[in-house]
């Protein structure tokens, strides 16, 4: 079965500039020379980058969702996201970070709605024997937002957990590496707030995973990839241990500027997810993860395609494929301010039959 899903959205940026999604690796050279130049900002031995976001700014003709007939409730509506990236660079070998990052979402009348929450990450960089890389960081990163395609109502999200990575980079920027993570996922429906939270019993899990990866450097600011990774995901409750499942997958793309003004991430891989349960469907296929923006003048266009699967909350149904495109259009009002509008539309298919109830 297919769904298809469109939405719309109107962003402000100020202070700061948006990192784009895809592949995000940065040797440690390249990183310490670009917080140099960007983190103009000092606090004692700490340099800073503040940033500024203001989105989902408008009106809302239905906060709760609810079908055509019932008591619809309109209203206006704003989230706005502060964020402060703070670096101490010790000698030229080691890079530590921290960032704090609360939200505030509003809603001008329905006030039981306003929500607060807050993500922080910290970090720590190596460079040893001139040539290997070692990382680790920790987060916890919540946010009140529609976390994945399927949802119809603003949920709360946490992920928490920790990375780190080994590379081993060349002085012309090409790095081969491996990644490990461990994360906490939990959900939780902030408006119903019940015991009994039909979003955390379904999708409540932790992922561990491994990769290895290759970053080979083709120009000056363009690298060349490629990944392969294996995951693991182990649900929380006992009813829902029947969702437990592994996935191998391997990627591969380009991230540039290449023509001038161009920017982002092209990446293509191939997927296969296998259910621990022999009765559940498993899912082999293409998965994507692009995003590139041209700039002209003051006008930035940027064009996006996600593919993948994701986990269903619906009891009766296990996973479905997530396939969205967006579309932006930027106007820069200065080079520290910007303003967004985004379109996105996209398909949900349910690979397994489910029920569906007709009230």
């Amino acid at each position: 079965m297919k769904k298809l899903a469109c939405s719309a959205a109107l962003l402000f940026f100020a202070l700061g500039v948006v990192r784009l999604s895809g592949q995000s690796y940065r040797n440690f050279r390249e990183e310490y020379g670009d917080i140099k130049e960007r983190a103009r900002l000092r606090l004692g031995p700490l340099r800073i980058i503040p940033e500024l976001r203001l989105s989902e700014f408008g009106y809302d003709s239905n906060v709760y969702f609810r079908e055509e007939g019932g008591q619809v409730v309109p209203d206006f509506t704003a989230t706005v996201s502060p964020e402060a990236r703070g670096y101490w660079l010790i000698g030229s070998s080691m890079i530590l970070s921290v960032t704090e990052n609360p939200e505030y979402l509003f809603y001008a009348k329905e006030k039981e709605l306003r929500a607060f929450t807050n993500s922080f990450a910290s970090s720590l960089r190596l460079l040893v024997l001139r040539s290997f890389s070692l990382s680790a960081d920790y987060h916890v990163l919540s946010h009140i937002r529609r976390a994945t395609s399927e949802l119809d109502q603003k949920i709360q999200d946490t992920v928490k957990g920790v990375t780190a990575g080994l590379f081993f980079e060349t002085p012309r920027g090409t790095a081969a590496g491996l990644t490990g993570s461990t994360e906490d996922f939990r959900y939780k429906d902030v408006a119903l707030d019940v015991p009994d939270d039909i979003y955390a019993r379904a999708l409540d899990r932790r992922e561990t995973s491994a990769a290895v990866e290759l970053y080979y450097r083709v120009f000056s600011q363009s690298v060349v990839f490629t990944t392969a990774g294996w995951t693991r995901y182990a649900f929380v409750f006992p009813e829902s241990a029947w969702r437990n499942a592994s996935s191998f997958e391997v990627s591969g793309g380009i991230r540039f500027p290449l023509l001038g003004r161009a920017r982002g991430t092209l990446s293509l891989g191939w997927k296969s997810f296998q259910p621990e349960s022999q009765e559940r469907k498993p899912f082999s296929g293409l998965i994507a993860a692009t995003d590139v923006a041209f700039r002209l003048g003051r006008l930035g266009v940027t064009l996006g395609y996600v593919r993948n699967n994701a986990f269903s909350y619906n009891e009766s149904a296990y996973y479905y494929i997530d396939g969205r495109a967006r579309a932006g259009l930027s106007f820069y009002v200065a080079p520290f301010f910007r303003i967004d509008g985004t379109v996105q539309c996209g398909t949900m298919d349910y690979p397994e039959p489910q029920d569906v109830w007709y009230g």
